[in-house]
C-alpha cells in the first residue's frame, strides 16, 4: 500500500495544540527558545498502514535535537499517548479504530528548524518534539481534543501494615531518579531524594494506568529501589512483547509491600484528562 507522504499544512502550523507541561529548564533556555516558531512543524511526514499481525511490537523513536520522529505498528491511542505524555486511562473520546488500526510514521524536520532545535537543552527539544507531534495528529489524523479535570479513579501510596522497609540516609540530598527495564522487568531506584515518596508516586503513574498521591507522610532524604513485572496495558507507550512468568518479577502491588513496605490503595480524585472531540483515520487529503 502507498504510503501517505505530504507536507505539513500551512494552517496546520497556525493551530496551537492542548501543550504538555513545561520542562523545568525551559527558562534556561529563553534565548534560544526565542527563535522557534510558537508552533514548530515538521516539513514532511509520511503515514502508511501496517499490516503486521496483531501482537507485532510497537516502536517509538524521537530524535529531539534533530526534529526526526518514527513510530513503527502504532495505533492512534499510542500515538496519544506519547505526544501528551498519557497514560491510555487519561485520554478519553476515542472510537475502536483508534485503539486497534496500526501506522507507520516518520517526520522530518526542514534544515533551519534542526539548526535551531540542535542548541536547545534537550528536555527543551523534547518538549518541541512533542508539540510538533501534536501538530501532525491535528493535520493528518484532523484530531480535535480538549483537556479538563474529571472526578476518576486513583491511587494512594500509603504505608502498609508492619511499616516501611527502608530508613532515611545520611547522605546530602543528591535526587538520583532512574528506571531501566530489561526481560519483561522493571527496575526503578531513586537516590538519596528528599522528597522521595513524590518521586515514587510519579513514576508509579506510567505503570499503574491512575495518577498516584503520596499519602505516606515520610519527610526525610531516602534511597530506596524497586523492581516488579508491569501490566503492559497500562504503561504510557504499551508493549506487546510478554515474558516468561519463570523470569517474571513479582506485579507492582506485590513488589511495593514486599520489598518497600508501601501499598496502593484505590480512591478517586481530580484528574486532568485529554478528551478527544474528533479523530479520522489518515488519508492523502
Amino acid at each position: 500500500m502507498t504510503p501517505f507522504a505530504m507536507p505539513i499544512s500551512a494552517q496546520t502550523r497556525t493551530m496551537p495544540p492542548a501543550t504538555a507541561p513545561q520542562s523545568a529548564t525551559t527558562q534556561q533556555a529563553d534565548a534560544q527558545s526565542a527563535t522557534l516558531p510558537p508552533t514548530p512543524a515538521f516539513d514532511v511526514a509520511s503515514i502508511h498502514p501496517n499490516n503486521s499481525v496483531h501482537t507485532a511490537r510497537t516502536h517509538i523513536y524521537s530524535y529531539a535535537n534533530q526534529g526526526h520522529f518514527i513510530a513503527i505498528n502504532a495505533t492512534p491511542m499510542q500515538l496519544l499517548q506519547y505526544a501528551y505524555n498519557l497514560p491510555g486511562s487519561r485520554i478519553l473520546g476515542l472510537s475502536g479504530w483508534a485503539t486497534s488500526a496500526k501506522y507507520d510514521i516518520e517526520a522530518k524536520s526542514g534544515q533551519a528548524l534542526v539548526d535551531r532545535l540542535a542548541v536547545l537543552p534537550y528536555p527543551d527539544a523534547k518538549d518541541q518534539l512533542l508539540k510538533m507531534v501534536q501538530l501532525l495528529l491535528a493535520d493528518r489524523f484532523h484530531l480535535a481534543a480538549h483537556r479538563e479535570s474529571r472526578e476518576l479513579p486513583v491511587y494512594e501510596l500509603v504505608v502498609a501494615k508492619g511499616g516501611v522497609k527502608f530508613s532515611p540516609v545520611k547522605d546530602g540530598p543528591k535526587h538520583v531518579v532512574d528506571s531501566n527495564s530489561r526481560a519483561g522487568n522493571v527496575s526503578m531506584s531513586i537516590t538519596s531524594s528528599s522528597h522521595a515518596m513524590n518521586d515514587l508516586a510519579e513514576m508509579l503513574y506510567r505503570y499503574t494506568g491512575r495518577v498516584v498521591f503520596d499519602r505516606t507522610g515520610l519527610t526525610g532524604i531516602y534511597t530506596i529501589s524497586l523492581t516488579f513485572t508491569p501490566d503492559d496495558s497500562r504503561s504510557a507507550v504499551p508493549d506487546t512483547e510478554t515474558t516468561s512468568s519463570v523470569d517474571a518479577s513479582p506485579s507492582i502491588f506485590t513488589a511495593l509491600k514486599e520489598q518497600l513496605g508501601l501499598e496502593l490503595k484505590s480512591s478517586k480524585g481530580p484528574v486532568d484528562v485529554l478528551v478527544v472531540d474528533h479523530i479520522d483515520p489518515p488519508t492523502e487529503n
